[in-house]
C-alpha cells in the first residue's frame, strides 16, 4: 500500500465573458476497497449553487451553476491516497459493459487487428494481458495525430495515438473476446496531466490495466471515474451563454509520501 499526495487543478479562460454557466464535474475521487481517500482542500469557482451526487455509473460528480458574467473558471482538488493496486473491486457486472459503446465500436481495422493477434484460449486476465502486450508493441504513442472524438477504429485504423486510444481500442478488443471491460479516467503518478487506462471484470469484479504503459493498474493510480467509453466520464463539462476562445490549462501533481 502507497500513500500518495495528489494536487489537480484546471483553469478555463474565456476571451469574453460568458454567463448562465451549468457545469458538471468528476474532478474529485472516490474511497473504495482500493483507494482510501481524504480531500483538504476542494475548490470550485465561480459557483452560485453547487451539488454532490452520484451519476448513473457510480461516479462521484458536482453540478453547479454561475448566474453571472465572468472571464475564467476553475478548480482545484487537494488530497491525500491511500491505493492499494493490482486488486479486484468487488461488484456486480452491468450487462451495458459487454456491449460496443459509440467510442468502441469495431469495424474492419479492429476486426483484422484481432484476427491477426489470435489471442490464445485462457482467463479473461491471461487473454487480457496477452493483447495489452501485443497492443502496446504494435501501436504508437503519438500526441497530437487524435483527440477526444476519435473512435477505436478510427485511431486503430492509423496505428497511432494516446492513453485515451489506447484504452478505447483495448475496451474494443476484450468485449469482442467477450470479456466484459469499462474506461477509467485517473492520474498517475508524476507531474503532467489526467491519465486514462481500462479495467476488465474477471468474474468477480474489476480490475484495471493500463494498455498505455503495458502495465497492471498498482498503488501508484488514483480512479477518478469509469464509464463504458471516454463520452460516460467526462472530467469537466458545461455549457453557457457567450462565446470567443478558451484557452485551458490543467496541472497535476501526483507524489509518494516518503517515509520520515
Amino acid at each position: 500500500m502507497k500513500t500518495l499526495h495528489f494536487f489537480y487543478e484546471m483553469n478555463l479562460q474565456f476571451e469574453d465573458p460568458v454567463r448562465n454557466h451549468y457545469f458538471a464535474l468528476r474532478c474529485v475521487p472516490s474511497s473504495d476497497e482500493i483507494q482510501d481517500i481524504t480531500v483538504a482542500n476542494k475548490f470550485i469557482y465561480p459557483a452560485d449553487c453547487l451539488n454532490e451526487l452520484t451519476d448513473g455509473f457510480g461516479n462521484r460528480k458536482y453540478v453547479g451553476h454561475c448566474f453571472g458574467e465572468h472571464q475564467w473558471f476553475g478548480y482545484k482538488i487537494v488530497g491525500t491516497a491511500r491505493v492499494e493496486g493490482m486488486k479486484i473491486r468487488h461488484e456486480m457486472l452491468h450487462p451495458m459493459y459487454r456491449y460496443p459503446s459509440p467510442f468502441t465500436r469495431p469495424g474492419p481495422a479492429l476486426t483484422g487487428y484481432l484476427a491477426a493477434i489470435r489471442p490464445p484460449e485462457g482467463t479473461p486476465l491471461e487473454r487480457a494481458l496477452y493483447m495489452m502486450h501485443r497492443l502496446y508493441r504494435d501501436f504508437r504513442y503519438v500526441p497530437g495525430r487524435t483527440d477526444i472524438y476519435t473512435t477505436a477504429e478510427e485511431a486503430m485504423a492509423q496505428g497511432e495515438g494516446v492513453c485515451q486510444d489506447y484504452a478505447h481500442i483495448f475496451i474494443a478488443l476484450c468485449k469482442m473476446c467477450r470479456i466484459p471491460a469499462r474506461y477509467v479516467n485517473g492520474l498517475m503518478i508524476g507531474e503532467g496531466y489526467t491519465h486514462a487506462w481500462m479495467e476488465i471484470y474477471t468474474g468477480s469484479g474489476w480490475y484495471g490495466l493500463d494498455p498505455t504503459n503495458n502495465l497492471h493498474v498498482d498503488d501508484y493510480y488514483i480512479k477518478l471515474a469509469h464509464g463504458r467509453d471516454y463520452g460516460d466520464c467526462i472530467l469537466d463539462k458545461g455549457i453557457f451563454l457567450g462565446g470567443g476562445a478558451q484557452v485551458q490549462k490543467i496541472t497535476v501533481n501526483v507524489e509518494e509520501e516518503t517515509e520520515p
